[in-house]
């Protein structure tokens, strides 16, 4: 005999005052985060095991949904050299290339910040302008906040 597993539905459960209330704190978090950076197109929040928790970006971003991926990835890689060279934690990755830059910081429950720029961003103020919102997100980005993020869409254009 087989076990019946619940199936989990395709319409989540309508989020209270209270979640949305948070959620939509959060929303607010990235989207003034990303207007407030020069050069950046797109900024995501990536939980530990890879899912997308949040993201938006600028209407000249490219149409790609990889930034979770790809940030997901550079930080385990990130810290599986960390642990091999037994560095410590892992505070901030940065990937440069001839047209861009794609910098992930670390959020404090394990999730990542990650935000794509433009290549003449300067690195400063980008390192800078994440390490504040990072403070912020650890504070807002609560277990029951992660849980409903994972649960409904959150990306925004």
């Amino acid at each position: 005999m087989h076990e019946h597993t619940p199936r989990r539905t395709t319409h989540p459960v309508p989020l209270s005052r209270a979640a949305a209330a948070q959620v939509r704190e959060f929303r607010w978090i990235l989207r003034r985060f990303l207007d407030d950076l020069p050069g950046a197109f797109d900024v995501a929040v990536v939980s530990s095991d890879g899912l997308l928790l949040g993201r938006t970006c600028a209407a000249t971003a490219p149409e790609s949904t990889l930034i979770a991926p790809l940030a997901g990835g550079l930080a385990a890689l990130a810290q599986a050299a960390s642990a091999l060279n037994h560095s410590g934690p892992v505070e901030r990755t940065i990937l440069e290339m001839e047209h861009g830059i794609l910098a992930i910081v670390s959020i404090s429950d394990g999730s990542v910040l990650a935000v794509a720029a433009n290549s003449s961003s300067d690195r400063a103020v980008l390192g800078y302008q994440m390490t504040r919102v990072v403070r912020r997100m650890g504070r807002v980005l609560t277990p029951e906040l992660r849980s409903t993020l994972r649960d409904h869409a959150v990306s925004e254009a």
